[in-house]
């Protein structure tokens, strides 16, 4: 069953049950807040407050008038169905798109890009050769850049486009 959007569904909190889901689309660009624990009292609060659209496994939480019309019950146990589900219930892009801020996966905060000069040192050796592009996040100070694993990830994500097929599986 699809909801009835009330407002653009691209800054999200998931619940406890969805901490790989919320790395997943951090890493898409996606604002979305995840607690490892967190009450449901907490869970709808901050969804009202920091209008956010709720992504559950708890079907309980679905039934509670205040956000009935802001969340989605999340069907599917593996990650490639949970991601299929939001591309085709809210229109979620599983692309990399360079429109959207990449989000560290870890913070949720928006990484910044910052000079070859300044990542050098703090990357292997072997990655400042090959790379001249790096971000990084202004709050756990990791660094990123577009490795082997960007071509893998961008598989990943149109295999969870492709409805029903089963064969690839999300890590």
């Amino acid at each position: 069953m699809r909801p009835l959007l009330t407002h653009d569904p691209s800054c999200f909190i998931a619940d406890a049950m969805l901490g790989r889901l919320a790395r997943w689309l951090r890493i898409l660009g996606y604002d979305t807040a995840y607690e490892k624990v967190i009450t449901d009292e907490s869970l709808i609060e901050r969804t009202i407050q920091e209008n956010r659209w709720l992504l559950t496994r708890d079907r309980r939480l679905t039934e509670c008038k205040v956000i009935r019309s802001r969340c989605t019950l999340i069907a599917h146990d593996d990650l490639e169905g949970q991601l299929r589900q939001l591309h085709q219930d809210l229109k979620v892009d599983l692309g990399m798109n360079h429109r959207r801020s990449y989000r560290c996966a870890d913070c949720n905060v928006v990484l910044l890009s910052i000079p070859y000069d300044e990542a050098a040192p703090l990357v292997p050796p072997v990655v400042a050769r090959q790379h001249q592009e790096f971000l990084q996040c202004a709050h756990c100070r990791r660094v990123f850049w577009q490795g082997s694993h960007w071509e893998d990830l961008n598989a990943r994500l149109a295999a969870a486009k492709q409805q029903g097929t089963g064969q690839a599986t999300l890590r």
